[in-house]
């Protein structure tokens, strides 16, 4: 199956719309992607600090169930730019398994990783996750923000409490996205 596909997007390569060629050399690259798995696995068990996080946006490109399992063990690196470029991957592509593992990971101690885990997490269409995010916004500027970001992203009606309060927030910045997060939230039927 993969040499029929092979096969056609080679041909398609040399079709006289531009756009068709650069559209067939993009589901090449994905299909590359696919044979070059086991190699990216390997880089990122033993690669340097700068492969390994290039791996993980790697395999994001890679449209298969067996990237998850990878991407979620980075996501526990020690590197805290592993972590952030796992959780972007991991909310890129908004698996429903890598949900909970996401949520988990919220305590991580490092800003710009959780940060990142709540702009992962408005990829998801969950009407819990507005409960989960809520807290985050008396947190750090960053993290407040992506929290509120995402609230208002994921727009379920769950969010409004929490958004209504960061209104009231001493941070000006704040009350800007929660004022347009509120926007974007559905009415509840």
């Amino acid at each position: 199956m993969r040499e029929k596909r092979r096969t056609a997007l080679t041909k398609a390569l040399t079709d006289a719309d531009p756009l068709v060629c650069e559209a067939a050399g993009t589901a090449l690259d994905l299909l590359e992607g696919l044979d070059n798995l086991p190699q990216l696995l390997a880089q990122l068990a033993t690669g340097d600090r700068k492969t390994r996080i290039a791996t993980v946006y790697a395999l994001g490109r890679i449209h298969s169930s067996k990237i998850f399992v990878p991407l979620l063990e980075a996501l526990k690196s020690k590197d805290p730019d592993l972590r952030t470029a796992a959780a972007r991957t991991l909310g890129e592509k908004h698996h429903p398994k890598t949900l909970a593992p996401l949520v988990n990971a919220l305590d991580d101690p490092e800003i710009a990783v959780v940060t990142e885990i709540a702009t992962a997490l408005g990829q998801f269409n969950d009407p819990r996750l507005p409960k989960v995010l809520s807290p985050l916004i008396g947190r750090d500027e960053q993290i407040a923000l992506a929290a509120i970001d995402a609230i208002g992203k994921i727009g379920f009606p769950e969010g409004e409490d929490a958004l209504i309060t960061a209104l009231t927030d001493s941070r000006p910045l704040l009350r800007n996205h929660a004022a347009t997060a509120l926007g974007k939230l559905r009415l509840a039927n």
